[in-house]
């Protein structure tokens, strides 16, 4: 074989290998390791979570108890009071209302406005209501405040549920 030939086989190897070969697209991707921890690296404590679940306005009037609001309506009447309490019932159509309890008094709570609304599924939860104390007889708002078997009513503007 002369010299001219040895060349052409060198030259058709070499381009054969050379498809062969994969593209050089990007380079490999390394991924760092996180460092190892030891038993004397201090943990990072877990973010708190809030449990309380927020609704409407923040409350963030003085707690009255309930019991308190109901054994001196007159002095409450028509003043915004956070109290806390129960959830007894809550309606089952939007949780436009509910009913809160605590040891001896229960009073209903309304959504101000239809502005916002809780779960149907309170029931059996601690909730703090802020709003203006409202005193009802057979569905309509008590003008005279001393009215035998009137109804204490929140018109709520924030609650929060526990």
């Amino acid at each position: 074989m002369r010299c001219s030939s040895w060349l052409v086989i060198f030259l058709a190897l070499a381009g054969c290998k050379m498809g062969t070969e994969p593209a050089a697209e990007d380079p490999p991707r390394t991924v760092a390791a996180e460092p190892a921890r030891t038993a004397t690296d201090p943990v990072k404590p877990a973010e708190p979570a809030s449990q309380a679940l927020k609704l409407g306005e923040p409350v963030t009037a003085p707690l009255v108890s309930l019991s308190d609001v109901a054994n001196n309506p007159g002095a409450y009447k028509g003043k915004t009071v956070a109290t806390r309490g129960t959830v007894r019932a809550v309606c089952q159509e939007r949780g436009c209302w509910m009913e809160i309890t605590d040891t001896e008094q229960h009073a209903n709570v309304r959504m101000h406005g239809h502005s916002f609304f809780v779960p149907k599924s309170s029931s059996g939860k601690q909730a703090k209501v802020q709003g203006t104390v409202v005193l009802t007889k057979d569905g309509k708002e008590c003008e005279d405040m001393a009215t035998t078997g009137a109804k204490l009513e929140f018109d709520a503007t924030g609650v929060e549920l526990l």
